[in-house]
């Protein structure tokens, strides 16, 4: 199973990515695996990467200016209360255009996607907007509110920073190559590319892959998948019946 994904993913590239893309597409799609073992399958299935010409990083800013913080979340995954905790992340698709980045913002306690955004680049804007979204749907008590997301460039920006603080949120950061701290959104990743056939049938462009997503997100996932960690029922339905409670 993890072979043929390996092999699935190097395909779906091109042929352009190398060990650490496709791990990074693996843990997306839900599969923990090392970068010694991401590299052994190639290896072995004879997958080699199209040579990489060096350009300049329009992203090198973000890297430059970003810092880690402590992972506080620990992995409490199911707090007691709404808008306690959220966490973020960013994932890629393919479309018959080329990658369009998607980022979203979970409340972990209902597992509702509260903000997401799109964007053909993955800058710290897009993660940005995602959380703009979630803000505008949401209205946490300043400082009683955490972010949790992976160790990513534009998490760590000056620019969201910023943004956390303007809100009155405290952030937090997985340990640095540990999926598991993150391992609710990359769950959604994983769930969201396998329900919708996003994989394997591509979108034909940016619009049409929003409307997927938006689509999927709001009028399925939020409001009709049901979730066994919330007792078999969808993220709206669980928010309702324990404000009613």
């Amino acid at each position: 199973m993890i072979r043929h994904q390996v092999r699935s993913i190097f395909f779906h590239s091109r042929d352009t990515y190398g060990h650490r893309m496709i791990r990074a597409e693996m843990l997306n799609n839900g599969f923990c695996i090392s970068y010694r073992d991401t590299l052994r399958i190639m290896y072995e299935e004879g997958l080699k990467a199209l040579p990489f010409v060096k350009k300049t990083n329009p992203y090198s800013k973000n890297i430059l200016e970003s810092i880690t913080v402590p992972n506080r979340l620990k992995r409490k995954f199911s707090p007691k209360r709404v808008d306690r905790y959220w966490a973020g992340d960013i994932t890629y698709i393919w479309t018959d255009k080329g990658w369009v980045y998607l980022a979203v913002v979970v409340d972990l306690y209902s597992r509702r996607i509260i903000g997401w955004a799109t964007s053909e680049r993955p800058d710290t804007d897009l993660i940005v907007r995602a959380l703009e979204s979630a803000m505008q749907t949401r209205s946490p008590r300043r400082w009683r509110i955490m972010f949790h997301s992976d160790q990513g460039c534009q998490y760590g920006s000056k620019m969201f920073r910023a943004k956390l603080k303007e809100y009155g949120i405290l952030q937090s950061m997985s340990r640095r190559g540990n999926c598991w701290d993150n391992a609710v959104v990359e769950s959604f990743f994983g769930t969201l590319k396998q329900e919708t056939g996003l994989n394997k049938i591509f979108a034909r462009n940016t619009n049409e892959l929003e409307w997927i997503l938006y689509d999927w997100i709001e009028s399925w996932y939020n409001s009709n998948r049901k979730h066994s960690t919330l007792g078999n029922v969808s993220p709206l339905s669980f928010e309702k019946t324990k404000q009613a409670a």
